[in-house]
């Protein structure tokens, strides 16, 4: 197969779409404690800029139900016990520090979506 390597058919994950219950109200609140830069947004959708080749995409979804019983995907910071505290003062929902392999904490957003902050 030409341009494949090792049999491998996928090179990696281009983004993520996270559901959320209003895009405006969600985008702003990513920003906000976030600061993520808008890339591109639509009627339903947005794009956030992270990180070079991360996507991260917001998505309204009508019928919307928060993403509670495991974390979709990972933020990766380089100091998780500063983020944390950051996202405390700015008045974000996160469950207590997990010292192990990787250091971790989970945090709620506006949505009510789980995801895991690690330290790598």
């Amino acid at each position: 197969m030409s341009g494949q390597t090792n049999g491998k058919l996928v090179e990696r994950i281009d983004a993520v779409f996270l559901p959320v219950r209003n895009l405006n109200e969600s985008l702003i609140w990513y920003q906000d404690i976030f600061a993520f830069d808008l890339r591109w947004k639509n009627e339903r959708m947005c794009g956030l800029a992270i990180a070079p080749n991360c996507g991260f995409h917001l998505v309204e979804i009508s019928d919307f139900q928060p993403i509670t019983k495991y974390t979709p995907f990972n933020y990766v910071v380089k100091d998780v016990e500063e983020v944390r505290n950051m996202l405390i003062e700015k008045k974000v929902t996160v469950s207590d520090l997990r010292i192990g392999e990787p250091k971790r904490f989970d945090l709620a957003d506006i949505n009510g979506n789980m995801i895991s902050v690690i330290e790598l």
